[in-house]
């Protein structure tokens, strides 16, 4: 079940965010290596309503969806399309869930649950495993946009339109 996060579920989002952090540092990843995502950022995101959560007897993953992002404005490269898109940020998936495609349900969810036929997201250029995930389920690699949340900030756009 899919579900949006209320604060009694932040300490369990915390746990699944450090585990994928340890991950991608285990791999030799330098995404989400400098404090990001952290507690206060997660906790802004539930009070603004974006965070989602994937649980079966207890949460499995955890994402954050928004309207827009600006930071896509500045592409280099070129978006599908125009339309009006939602944004998947802090995508994450306990230890024990990886390898269970649970990405493959939020972004269903995303399309869904928000009515729209577009989804950008970026993910570092070595996170193989994101990219993987996003290529199984149609998104098109567009370009390279520049997060502000990384002093490494390079990342690859990808755009979903159904």
């Amino acid at each position: 079940m899919i579900r949006q996060a209320n604060m009694d579920d932040l300490k369990d989002i915390l746990i699944i965010i450090k585990q994928a952090q340890q991950r991608m540092k285990r791999l030799g990843l330098n995404q989400w290596q400098n404090n990001y995502p952290n507690e206060s950022i997660i906790v802004k995101d539930i009070e603004g309503g974006h965070v989602y959560i994937y649980e079966d007897t207890h949460i499995l993953a955890t994402m954050s969806v928004f309207e827009h992002d600006p930071v896509y404005d500045k592409i280099i490269g070129k978006w599908l399309n125009d339309n009006e898109y939602c944004v998947i940020h802090r995508i994450a998936v306990s230890d024990e869930a990886v390898g269970l495609n649970i990405t493959d349900k939020l972004y269903k969810f995303v399309l869904e649950h928000f009515k729209v036929k577009d989804i950008r997201i970026d993910t570092h250029e070595e996170n193989s495993a994101m990219i993987k995930s996003l290529k199984r389920n149609q998104f098109i690699y567009v370009g390279i946009v520049h997060v502000l949340t990384d002093p490494y900030s390079k990342r690859l756009a990808f755009h979903l339109s159904v």
